[in-house]
């Protein structure tokens, strides 16, 4: 089997699997993709077990999957996607709009979130910068956290501490939180500020720790709420 770089080298359309226990959304989805010629649909799963087992074999690049499905849900579908493919993108397509899914999916190592209600050619876009440009942080995904935080705006003993937090940041790490949270990948920055990726994740790293935070979607909840994007 031929490695990452070859596969791609030699098969310039997005190869795209598609993950839905509805076979009537799987086809409708599949013939609206038809009429991209960048965009090749590989595969289809009906449920999160076959999903697995058809990503190993067929190595795409970016996946459509459902969160709620019988036996394997997306969200574990998701991890053990990760886990043996990383160089897969994963976008969450579904009809939930619930903010801890929403989460969960980024912290499981979702790309990008999209609700079934989406235009198509919003999801043929999606679709092409999350396989460009890495992970995006989806519009209503921060909005939705804008929304969830927004009742702290009354603790100013929180709020004090978090700007105390954030007065720490250089202004190049300002400027790269922002990006980051605008759903930014390493690679894009990089380019955005005429640097290098290793300098990137040298400011991400502090970024973490001088925000004790975990991850992007930490700090991108932070950035959020301090009004940066």
């Amino acid at each position: 089997m031929p490695g990452e770089g070859q596969r791609r080298d030699h098969a310039p359309n997005i190869r795209l699997m598609l993950v839905d226990d509805h076979l009537l959304f799987r086809e409708g989805i599949h013939s609206l993709l038809r009429k991209h010629s960048d965009i090749e649909v590989v595969a289809e799963a009906s449920g999160g077990r076959q999903a697995v087992e058809l990503a190993s074999d067929t190595l795409p690049d970016v996946i459509l999957l459902d969160l709620n499905m019988p036996g394997m849900d997306g969200i574990e579908v998701c991890q053990r996607l990760r886990s043996c493919s990383a160089s897969t993108r994963i976008i969450i397509l579904t009809i939930s709009r619930d903010l801890s899914s929403i989460v969960e999916a980024v912290r499981a190592g979702a790309s990008g979130y999209l609700t079934k209600d989406t235009g198509s050619s919003e999801l043929v876009d999606t679709v092409r910068r999350v396989y460009h440009e890495g992970n995006l942080l989806e519009p209503i995904l921060a909005d939705r956290l804008l929304a969830e935080f927004s009742h702290l705006s009354n603790l100013t003993e929180k709020e004090g501490f978090e700007a105390g937090l954030f007065a720490t940041l250089s202004p190049r790490e300002t400027e790269i939180l922002k990006l980051v949270a605008g759903g930014k990948a390493n690679k894009v920055i990089a380019a955005e500020l005429n640097i290098s990726e290793h300098t990137v994740r040298n400011h991400i790293s502090n970024i973490f720790q001088k925000l004790q935070v975990n991850d992007r979607t930490e700090a991108a909840v932070l950035a959020v709420k301090r009004g940066l994007i």
